[in-house]
């Protein structure tokens, strides 16, 4: 299970292509971004080797279009359309770190308390630099933990701290698995259940699920390598994991955006104001980092990284977003503009699907 989720990062595919296309979608100002995704796409998916992708644009808030082209499946004739489900892979994490900030709201989580101290035993007894991690550095990905332990999340190889807690920036899912730990310790709740009754179910969002469903199995998108080919015998996530087990639609997926864009934070589910400014504040440099290019342009500013989100220093203000990457054969990515209420998400069923989303971004996301 090494490879099922790492930190997306810029692939060689991508640097090995002609970028013309940049120049030439960006002179086509008289088009709407769905009609520049429809003149540039299908000919990305070739080059890219992707059979799948779904787009959906918010605007002012809300979901304003949604494109979708190509195939669940390789060879197959089941086509992509708003109900596909692909596996949101790192994305997994904000919808994760927005149930558990409600629950901070809620007093019943401190962000700067120790997670041990919220359970029975300790979560790493051979460990005891992880008696000082806390909500906060999970979200913020400074727990000292890596990206996830050798052989991966479901190995019994031991879990170890590199790092003094709190002192800098390191991905790492392990951190999100040892909070989920915590959360469903603390309300007694699967994850799964919790992000269902929490927030998908009081957004509407059906075709959710941070485990695998059978009645995913004439909607879900299967996985396919980087030329493409179908992914044999991918494995089903029955077991969640807040770091990137998340079967949803694009669609769903920006009904969450929405929900982080939405001035009235009135509703049961909602974070208040203060709490999603908590969230969304600059908290840690990511080092290593490199901005995404959008409109032909990248900040000259470095990668920050939020309670959950990292955020780019654009021209019109910070993009939030986040992106993906799961070895069985997906790649995604969903940005918002708080200041502008505009959002983006693109999921994609290939391991060559960053080098498509990258050139979605840059032709349609303002700099």
């Amino acid at each position: 299970m090494k490879d099922i989720e790492r930190p997306y990062r810029f692939v060689a595919l991508a640097g090995a292509m002609a970028i013309s296309w940049t120049a030439a979608a960006l002179a086509q100002d008289s088009e709407t971004p769905p009609e520049r995704l429809d003149r540039l796409v299908p000919g990305w998916m070739a080059e890219c080797h992707v059979p799948g992708v779904s787009v959906v644009g918010v605007e002012d808030g809300r979901i304003a279009w949604q494109r979708h082209y190509g195939v669940r499946r390789a060879g197959s004739p089941g086509k992509v359309d708003t109900n596909t489900l692909f596996e949101a892979c790192s994305m997994t994490k904000p919808p994760f770190a927005y149930v558990t900030m409600k629950l901070v709201e809620q007093g019943r989580l401190d962000l700067d308390r120790p997670l041990v101290e919220y359970l029975d035993k300790p979560y790493l007894p051979d460990q005891p630099r992880h008696r000082r991690i806390t909500a906060r550095m999970v979200l913020s990905h400074t727990t000292g933990f890596p990206n996830w332990r050798p052989g991966g999340w479901r190995s019994k190889s031991p879990l170890k701290v590199g790092f003094e807690p709190g002192s800098r920036f390191e991905y790492s899912g392990e951190g999100y698995y040892y909070l989920q730990t915590v959360v469903e310790h603390i309300t007694g709740t699967p994850a799964e259940k919790l992000m269902k009754e929490r927030l998908f179910d009081p957004l509407g969002m059906a075709h959710s699920s941070y485990v695998w469903e059978d009645r995913f199995a004439e909607l879900a998108a299967a996985g396919h390598d980087a030329e493409g080919r179908l992914k044999e015998n991918r494995p089903l996530y029955r077991r969640a994991n807040a770091g990137f087990s998340l079967y949803c639609s694009a669609r769903d997926y920006a009904t969450f955006l929405t929900e982080m864009l939405d001035p009235d934070r009135s509703a049961a589910h909602s974070l208040s104001a203060k709490s999603l400014d908590a969230m969304l504040t600059r908290a840690v440099l990511a080092a290593g980092r490199k901005p995404v290019t959008r409109s032909g342009h990248a900040s000259d500013e470095p990668v920050w990284w939020t309670l959950g989100w990292p955020v780019d220093a654009a021209r019109s203000g910070d993009r939030v977003y986040h992106g993906g990457a799961n070895g069985s054969g997906f790649r995604c990515y969903a940005e918002f503009d708080r200041r502008t209420r505009r959002g983006l998400v693109i999921m994609t069923n290939s391991l060559s699907g960053e080098a498509l989303w990258r050139r979605v971004v840059d032709a349609v996301s303002p700099p």
